[in-house]
């Protein structure tokens, strides 16, 4: 079982949070677009000279650096009351600043366009959470790649970072299998990132691309849809495979108005907590959440399968909490199956199933890094390599503890599990949250949670290992 070793003094941590956990939640949250599709919109729109107007913007670290990247290289950006108004025509710069880029992974998605409008671009490290292998954290290789097989010529910075050259971006075949860890279940860590690019790329080309075997979750249907808007020419040809004419950059000139799906993440976030913490039906709102309902249907069909009674409709979901023990599942997180954003949502909901649970995640190395968390907090959890096992029912108990957080989604489900522990907890690292959610500590405030913030001095205050 690996373990959990907070830094070595408190002065290195990020924010936190102190959780006083018993009570029972009730009443309504309103869910914001997704993150996912906000940064690809955003590419989308940093390609065109037309603007792009994003509804049900969320409010999040992703959409004020996005600002200030548009508005840094020459562009302009307007954001307030859930709408976000991007203008790239004015944008001349090709080097993304250091100090914006690096603290979104979503920055990378600016490449095609960029390089189209300047014919060079140079990008430092971007940011996200560190996932995966590499050395420099989040892989950025398969950018370089793809832009390559347009005509650019890429080579890896010794930091990490990544510079691109192309006197012009020509048309191209590209079978996303090659950027796939397994080509039988169809899924990888640089699946869904090479499909944007080259998606991106293809839009601003000149003449034909042929894409076989995209991923095709919504935060690519969403792009699609966005720039056959703006004016790219796409087409479905079969099952698996797009063609799209490309007629050079200064094509895409159609404004563009594009409300985005509630975030998937976050509407798995309250399924889990209506689920475990309140006392009565909990709603979700969010607009077009019937769109997001259809994406999620791997996600439903688990918590169908584990018991979870969740009502839906056009514009809103009730979570109802569980009456009793729900009911184990073994699944697999893939790129066209559960998303590997929401497994660890699951293997809380574990905790309150008889029997054992079982976890593959097969997109990303290292994705559970909440674990030995969940393990302080009382669960029953070991791990192995890409697979988390689960047994219960044993849900989260242990007062006291101290747990960080080491990333994005393992700093909610650590905010959800310290909420079912009777007494206090203290929660390191919570700067992660601002990366995927509005203000989830507030919006749990406002449904009966006791939680609040602490300085990062004290959010860790002793040195210790937490082994599971």
């Amino acid at each position: 079982m690996h373990g959990l070793t907070p830094h070595r003094d408190a002065s290195q941590d990020g924010a936190g949070l102190s959780v006083r956990g018993g009570n029972r939640l009730s009443g309504a949250v309103r869910t914001s677009g997704f993150k996912h599709s906000l940064v690809t919109v955003a590419a989308a729109a940093a390609a065109a000279d037309a603007p792009v107007r994003i509804d049900n913007c969320p409010d999040i670290v992703e959409t004020s650096v996005l600002s200030e990247l548009f508005r840094a290289l020459g562009g302009s950006a307007e954001h307030g009351d859930g709408t976000l108004v991007l203008d790239a025509s004015g944008i001349t710069g090709a080097d993304l600043p250091a100090g914006l880029a690096h603290r979104i992974h979503g920055s990378a998605y600016l490449l095609p366009a960029l390089l189209s409008r300047a014919k060079r671009v140079r990008m430092p490290p971007s940011g996200g959470c560190r996932l995966g292998e590499g050395q420099h954290g989040r892989p950025a290789e398969h950018f370089v790649s793809v832009l390559e097989r347009f005509g650019a010529t890429g080579r890896m910075l010794p930091d990490g970072g990544l510079e691109l050259t192309a006197d012009r971006l020509t048309g191209c075949t590209v079978d996303l299998l090659d950027y796939t860890a397994n080509r039988a279940v169809i899924t990888g860590s640089t699946y869904s990132g090479a499909t944007k690019t080259a998606l991106l790329a293809a839009s601003v080309a000149h003449g034909t691309t042929t894409l076989h075997h995209p991923y095709r979750k919504s935060d690519v249907t969403d792009l699609m849809v966005v720039l056959r808007e703006l004016g790219a020419d796409i087409e479905i040809t079969g099952p698996e495979t797009l063609v799209i004419q490309g007629r050079g950059p200064g094509t895409l000139r159609t404004p563009v108005r594009h409300t985005l799906v509630p975030d998937l993440i976050e509407v798995v976030t309250w399924i889990c907590a209506g689920t475990l913490l309140a006392d009565g039906p909990l709603y979700v709102a969010g607009p077009g959440m019937h769109r997001a309902v259809g994406v999620l249907g791997p996600e439903f069909e688990l918590l169908e399968r584990m018991g979870v009674r969740v009502d839906t409709s056009l514009a809103g979901l009730t979570v109802h909490p569980a009456q009793g023990p729900l009911r184990p599942v073994d699944f697999t997180a893939a790129s066209r199956g559960v998303f590997s954003d929401n497994q660890p949502f699951f293997a809380l909901l574990g905790a309150y199933a008889t029997g054992s649970t079982t976890i593959t995640d097969a997109v990303w190395a290292n994705r559970f890094g909440y674990a030995p968390g969940l393990a302080a907090l009382g669960m029953r959890v070991t791990h192995d390599g890409r697979s988390l096992r689960i047994d219960g029912p044993r849900p989260p108990h242990r007062a006291g503890q101290h747990v960080r957080a080491t990333d994005l989604r393992a700093a909610a489900v650590l905010l959800l599990a310290a909420l079912a522990v009777p007494g206090r907890t203290t929660l390191a690292e919570t700067h992660h949250l601002a990366r995927g959610y509005r203000d989830l500590a507030a919006d749990l405030r406002g449904l009966g949670a006791d939680i609040t913030s602490i300085e990062a001095s004290s959010a860790v205050t002793e040195k210790e290992t937490v082994h599971a």
